[in-house]
Parts: structure tokens; C-alpha cells; sequence
């Protein structure tokens, strides 16, 4: 049997409900990893208000004090590039700009994956890093992170996790993208991929 193409990586609310769906485009990684074009256009979900609207849109104080649930969108932007270690507190998105350079690093903070029927599961922390393409790195969504471990979406346990890590990749972002293999260099933006569509039951576990 031919092994799959395509995988479904999903983040969890911390209560067990789905907060977004990423239909993936796979390439070759080590084992233990998973890589994948998300690519533009494609059709994902992503976390919403009751009312579909991003949550972003909602100011911080009252984003996490309401019913949070899932819509449907399509991926607009570039297409990105997922490295999964499945082991590891965090993921990589790799970014380029519009005229094909590399832009750079999102580290994504999050529990370590699970495999599923469709693919992969995970819980996202809030917290992330961002690296530069010339290796300088920040904290992103410190306020977004703080606002969440107030309430059930975020648990203080989790916060403490992701701020350990995301402390020990900024101490040197160099070698940390360096340990992970310099996957810039070796794709090029899939500018080309047809964009995906999610699978039937990507919103049940």
C-alpha cells in the first residue's frame, strides 16, 4: 500500500472539542517527523466565535470569557511549510514572502502530537516564538497567552511549559533551527500546489 499524501493535523480545545483542522500536503522527513505543505486556498478550520467571526477580532479581555467553537475558511497567505516533531512541545512553520524569499521561523508552542485516525492531534499553548531569517528571535502572542491561562482555555501547567521552551529556543535560535535541519534551504515555496479541501469528519474525534 502506497503511504499517504496527505495527513489532517488538528489542535484540541483543553476540553477535548476541535479548535481548527490543517489539511496537510506531505514531503519526506525523518522518522518521528512530520512535515507538510499547508497550501494557499486550501480549506481549513479554524478556532471562532459562536458567531464564525475570528476571535482575534474580539478584544483580549473578553476573547477567552465566552463559548468558543470551529468555522470553516480557506488558508489565505502563502503556503507554509509544517515541520512536526512529533516528540516536542512546539512546530515550525516555515514562511516566505510574496517574491519567493524566505521571511522566516514560527515556532509554535503546543503539547507533544498524537496520531489519529485522520492524522495528527495536539494542544495549542497560545504562546510562540518568532525567528527571524537572520536568527533574531521574540516572543508572539505574550498578551493573547496571558488572557488565556485566566480561563478553561489554558491551563497554568501548559503556559509554564510553553514559556520554559520558547526560553530555551530564544537563548540560541541559531542552533535550534540548525538542529532541526535547514528545510529553507532545501524546498522551495509550493506555489504550484493545488490547494486541499478537509476530509469528511474532520470535526469528530
Amino acid at each position: 500500500m502506497a503511504p499517504p499524501t496527505t495527513t489532517l493535523l488538528r489542535y484540541l480545545y483543553p476540553d477535548g472539542r476541535v479548535q481548527a483542522a490543517l489539511p496537510l500536503r506531505m514531503v519526506e522527513a525523518p522518522a518521528g517527523v512530520v512535515a507538510g505543505w499547508l497550501s494557499s486556498g486550501s480549506e481549513i478550520a479554524y478556532w471562532a466565535t459562536t458567531e464564525g467571526e475570528d476571535p482575534r477580532a474580539v478584544p483580549l479581555d473578553s476573547r477567552f470569557h465566552q463559548h468558543l467553537t470551529t468555522a470553516q475558511r480557506a488558508w489565505t497567505g502563502g503556503s507554509v511549510l509544517r515541520v512536526i516533531p512529533l516528540a516536542e512541545p512546539w512546530q515550525v512553520l516555515h514562511f516566505w514572502n510574496a517574491d519567493g524569499t524566505f521571511a522566516g521561523w514560527y515556532v509554535n508552542l503546543e503539547s507533544e502530537k498524537r496520531r489519529d485516525r485522520l492524522g495528527l492531534v495536539a494542544v495549542d499553548w497560545h504562546l510562540d516564538v518568532l525567528i527571524s531569517a537572520d536568527f533574531e528571535a521574540e516572543w508572539k502572542d505574550e498578551d493573547e497567552a496571558a488572557a488565556a491561562v485566566k480561563t478553561e482555555y489554558l491551563r497554568d501547567e501548559d503556559l509554564d511549559h510553553a514559556r520554559r521552551t520558547g526560553e530555551a529556543i530564544m537563548a540560541d535560535p541559531r542552533s535550534f533551527i540548525d538542529a532541526l535541519g535547514r528545510w529553507d534551504v532545501t524546498h522551495s515555496p509550493a506555489v504550484s500546489e493545488p490547494a486541499l479541501t478537509l476530509p469528511v469528519g474532520w470535526d469528530v474525534l
